[in-house]
This record gives structure tokens, sequence and C-alpha cells, in this order.
């Protein structure tokens, strides 16, 4: 977990307000820039030009009368900024949720064909700060200011304010990375260390996470459906947050008479290695309950007894139609074998602990209250596995379309295979690049599906995409925005169309095209220095001439697109040129 620098010579912050949060659609009214290391600060009001008044003044302070003389950023006016501030030397902190600042500036300037933006290094500082994907939103600025004891907040927010409010937080973070786990009504902030075993869990819950752990290796992940539940809803009641899935988990504890594991001393002593910070309020309310060996539980706040004696009415129903699932999960996964709950499993190699929810010596099974695919806990399944057989246990909860009433749900048990990725992408960087190219190869491919067009070979979408015509076998190459604009006509097809009707073409047209194709990729590959005529077919030869020397031979047609070179010129280099001599 590297540590960041806090120098003030090496940051510019910049903060905006607008009009209101749709980049496309709400004007952007201001622009801040703030100089740490010496005071200087630039405000700038830019006028209205997609509504007709400020509906944001009680969040900014910004008027219509504010805006009455503002003028509209120049092209002119940027560069002085850019000069002044330093921006292409520094990096450019801004505080917002999926980078709003940024995105709202790079549209003014699309707008106003200012160029420059490209050139920005932009960093937001709340990915300093790990919180969960459930958070409602608290992770706000002010909020962390107030938990840094940060004086100035205020209700009304202003750009230079803000970026001033900014870089104290900065530098009261010093660096450091922040860790923010759920609680009832308050978040705990804790500031994250080396010493700290981070839970395979948390991968899932705060996915931030991995940016920052990414030294680890990456983990591939396949599931078999094994068997399938189906119970009727009848009694049964789905409740807010994740209330539901603890008392199923606890009622089939209960049915499997667990041998449930005391991991809690080390994971306390695992969480005092995090330095706590504070909380911060989360507007979450957490209905606190005992768990009773009979599946049960009990309420502890009197005011919680009517929501706990429907909790335990689900409970009863569900109990006297699980049974069979039961029975599979005692019989076929474990073995009759006596079960463990809440195991816990440390890979110390890469700092990372796990908790099986039901395990024996050969196997574990997850249970899961969602629906959620067993890739979602891929890091998990495979920590808390450590060689063992992996099950997965999901559970779907079905509703009428036309009532919204419970109709059944429905329990589902995976097969998983979870293991270190290929030698190719054995790290979790790049992993997660072949992860994020293969869903844009499925993506593409769902694209062109019912056109006349393949797709032969992709990279990343920064690079050529070749495609293929399935009717003349015709290969060209295409930038990705231009492609997902428009399925695009192969060319040969389209130059050949005499009328709107569908080309068709004859099987010796098509060979003529094929071998057109490829006299074109030897010339290609060879830089023009090769030409191959009667070609036939991949596996077969062809007849090849050396542009240079004249020299005639055959070849297979692919072993020539991969070694594309006269076997005489080759030699003939080989033993003529002057070898370089270190005196």
């Amino acid at each position: 977990m590297r540590r960041m620098s806090t120098n003030p010579t090496e940051y510019v912050v910049f903060d905006v307000e607008t009009n209101g949060l749709k980049v496309k659609q709400d004007d952007l009214l201001s622009i801040s820039f703030y100089k740490p290391d010496d005071g200087k600060t630039f405000n700038k009001y830019l006028p209205l030009e997609r509504a007709s008044r400020v509906f944001t003044t009680h969040i900014n302070g910004i008027t219509e009368n504010d805006l009455a003389s503002a003028t509209a950023l120049t092209q002119d006016e940027f560069d002085h900024i850019v000069d002044e501030f330093e921006l292409e030397k520094r990096t450019i902190l801004i505080y917002s949720g999926r980078n709003f600042d940024a995105t709202f500036l790079s549209e003014y300037m699309r707008r106003h064909r200012i160029s420059g933006f490209e050139r920005l290094n932009f960093y937001n500082i709340k990915k300093n700060v790990i919180s969960s994907k459930y958070s409602l939103g608290n992770i706000t600025k002010d909020n962390l200011c107030s938990l840094f004891e940060i004086d100035g907040v205020e209700t009304v927010h202003s750009g230079l304010h803000d970026c001033e409010l900014e870089w104290k937080l900065f530098e009261k973070m010093d660096g450091y990375y922040y860790l923010v786990t759920e609680g009832a009504g308050e978040d705990n902030v804790f500031r994250l260390n080396e010493d700290y075993i981070i839970p395979a869990s948390l991968f899932v819950t705060h996915p931030n996470l991995s940016r920052l752990v990414n030294d680890r290796p990456y983990i591939e992940c396949t599931s078999v459906l094994v068997k399938t539940f189906e119970i009727d809803a009848k009694g049964i009641e789905k409740f807010p947050t994740n209330i539901s899935g603890m008392t199923i988990e606890h009622l089939l504890n209960s049915m499997l008479d667990v041998n449930m594991q005391n991991s809690q001393p080390f994971l306390l002593k695992n969480k005092m290695q995090l330095d706590y910070i504070g909380k911060i309020p989360n507007g979450k309310t957490i209905v606190p309950i005992m768990y009773n060996p009979d599946g049960t539980v009990t309420a502890i706040q009197n005011k919680d007894k009517e929501m706990v004696k429907r909790i335990n009415s689900t409970a009863e129903n569900l109990k006297e139609r699980i049974q069979p699932l039961v029975d599979f999960i005692k019989h076929n996964i474990f073995k009759d074998e006596r079960i463990m709950s809440q195991e816990l499993v440390i890979d110390y190699k890469h700092n990372i602990l796990a908790l099986c929810d039901l395990s024996t010596e050969k196997a574990i099974l997850e249970i899961k209250t969602t629906a959620a695919d067993s890739l979602t806990y891929k890091e998990q399944f495979f920590y808390e596995a450590k060689g063992r057989d992996i099950y997965h246990l999901k559970m779907e909860w079905v509703k009428d379309w036309n009532t919204n009433l419970l109709q059944k749900v429905v329990f589902r048990i995976f097969s998983v295979d979870a293991h270190i990725g290929t030698p190719g992408a054995s790290s979790w960087i790049e992993g997660k690049r072949e992860e994020k190219r293969a869903e844009r190869i499925t993506q593409i491919r769902k694209y062109l599906s019912g056109s006349d067009i393949s797709l032969l070979s992709f990279i990343n979408t920064g690079s050529p995409i070749k495609l293929q015509c399935t009717i003349c076998e015709h290969e060209w190459t295409i930038r990705y925005p231009t492609l997902m604009k428009r399925i695009p006509d192969c060319p040969i097809c389209k130059s050949n169309k005499a009328d709107g009707n569908k080309i068709v073409f004859s099987e010796e047209d098509r060979a003529k095209l094929r071998a057109a194709n490829y006299f074109e990729k030897v010339l290609e590959k060879s830089n023009r220095s090769i030409v191959a005529v009667n070609y036939t077919g991949a596996k077969d030869d062809v007849d090849a001439i050396c542009v240079a020397c004249g020299y005639k031979w055959k070849s297979r047609a692919d072993h020539l697109l991969d070694r594309c070179w006269c076997p005489v010129c080759k030699r003939k280099n080989m033993y003529t040129s002057t070898p370089t001599i270190n005196k």
C-alpha cells in the first residue's frame, strides 16, 4: 500500500460548481483553481447556455446576477491558466463521485472546441477512501473534514472555498488509504497499513480495494449447476437489508448441527492492526438480534419484537420445506462428516484471510442469499478452499410480475472451480485486463451478430480491430469508435453491388477473393518483397517469388505467412553482413 506524496509543489486543486448533475444537460457555472504552495487562486463564472435560470443557488450560492457579466472560457484563457498554474506539470486534485468535476470540464471544453484537456492529469482524493458499494453516499468531503477536525465546512459551498478545504483534507489524510466499515447508524474509519490481513469478502463489498491491493494473483472461476430446490413462498417474507440472509444462514446452521468455530479473537486482533480514526454517520438502521440454537432469533430492543416475530415465522415455514436441501448438503456435499462453520483460513503469502460458511476437510460451501453469479465471489471461494472442493449455494426470490407478491424461493447449488489464472494473466492487473478484453470481444460479437461481418482480432479499444466479410472473406481494419457507431459495409461487396440487392458470390468467385486476400497479406508481411500465386487453401502449397532476386520456391500457405522471407536472400545476408567489433 504505497503512501502518496503530499508535497504541495506537486499539486493543484480544482473544483466546479454546476447547475445540476447531468453532464450532457446541465450548465457548468464556475471553475476554480488553487495552488497550495503559493496560495495562488483562480475563479471564473461561466454564462448559462442550457438553462434560463440557476437552480442550485442553495448549494453553491451562485445567482443569475453573478453570471450577468460572465463570459465563456476561451482557448487563450485556458492556455493562460495552464501556464499560470502549471497544470501540465502537476497533478490536479479533485474530490467527487465518478470524477464529476473533471467530466464536466471535459464536456465543456469539447462543446467550446478548447483543446488541451487530454494533457491534464487528475487525481480523485476519494480514491484514498475505500468504502462499501452499499454506502448511502455518506463519504462526502464535508463528513471527512468533520472527521479530521477541519474547520470551515459551510452549508453553501463555493468553488474556491471547496478547493482550500480539499487541500486541507488531502494534507490531513497524509497520503494514506482509509478503510470504511459499516456499523449501526455510523461507519467506522480506519487507516490501512501493511500489517492488516485483508478479508477476501472485502474484495466484493469494497471494489476500490482491488485497485489498491493489485499485487495478488488473478483468480479464474467457472461453475456448474449441481442441484435445484424450489419451495412455495406461502408464509415466507423477504426482509430489507441483509437480515433475511443472516437468519436463513443461521437456520441452515441449526438444522445441520454445525460445529461453530470461534474465529473472533483472531479477527479482533487483526482489526486492531488498523489505526482507528473515528466515525461518520451513515443513516442506516440495523436490527440487533440474538441467535438461538433452534434456528430462531430474539430481539434485543423492544421496538424490534414485532419484526423479529415475523422473521421467526418465516424461519419456521422455511424449516418445514428445506429439509431436502439440508439432507443434500449433509449427505451429498459433506458426506456425513461433521460440518464446521466460520472456519478461519489465512493465506500469509498474499496477506488475505477468509471465513468459510460451511466446511469439512474435503469441501466448503459458501451460502449467498442472492442470485449473484459465482464469479462475484471467486476470490472468496479460492482463499477459503485451499484445494478443497468448492460449492456455492445461492437463492432467488421469485415474485409475481402482476401482483409483486413472493411466489417461490429457489435454492441452487453450484460446483465451483476457482484457480490462479494462466501464466499470461497470472497477476491481478494482467488478469483484469484479459477479463475486460474478453468482455469487449463478447460485446463486439453480439453487436455484429446477424450481419455479414465477423470479428477476426481485437487487442483493445485503442488499437485497430480486424474484421472479415463472411460473404467474400475480405479482411480489413477499423477503429473501435467508428465500428460502434454503425456496422460497416464490406468494402469489396459494397463496390460490387449494382443495386440494393444482396450480392451473392459463386464458389469460384470466393476462391478468387481468398487468393487475392492471401496475395495482399504476403505482400504486407514481406514488406512487398515476395509475391505468392496459385493459392487454394491455408494448408496447401503456394508458389512464392522473391521480387529482389527472382528466386522461386514452394511453401505451405500458412507457413509462408509465418516465415515471410526469401531463403536465398536471408542466407546471403547472413554470410555477407559485417560483424561489429568492440575495441
